[in-house]
Parts: structure tokens; sequence; C-alpha cells
């Protein structure tokens, strides 16, 4: 059961200290699968796209979208 408390332990804190983080990428690198995007994603004509990411940090909110465009490709 210890093992079970201490992953449930980490998971609420990691939980507590998420932020939400704006990643930038070119609207031509994202390829829509036909899936719901897992971000919020917002985007104004010749601007880059505004990609709102929960995360604990900017590094990791830019691997995330990295890892979910780089999932896209077909």
């Amino acid at each position: 059961m210890t093992d079970i408390n201490n992953l449930t332990n980490v998971a609420i804190e990691r939980a507590k200290h998420l932020q939400e983080f704006a990643v930038f990428r070119d609207m031509d690198t994202i390829v829509f699968s036909g899936k719901p995007a897992p971000y919020s994603i917002r985007h104004n004509m010749g601007e880059l796209a505004e990609i709102t990411v929960p995360a604990i940090n900017q590094d990791e909110a830019e691997q995330r979208v990295n890892e979910w465009i780089n999932g896209q490709q077909v």
C-alpha cells in the first residue's frame, strides 16, 4: 500500500504545482488528425499559434507540445 500512497501523493503534489504556459508554434507545423487537440489553441492569421499547456515549467510545456506535434505527423 505504501507504493500506492506514495504515487498518489506525488500525483497530488504535481497537480498542485501545475500552471498554464503559452507555447508558440507556426500553424504549418501542426497537423490535425481529426482528433480533438489536447490543448487550447488560439491563432490569428499571420501570427504564430498560441498553445496553452498545463505543466510544471516552460520547458515541460515546450516538450509536451513537441511530443504532441511529432505524434500528429503522418
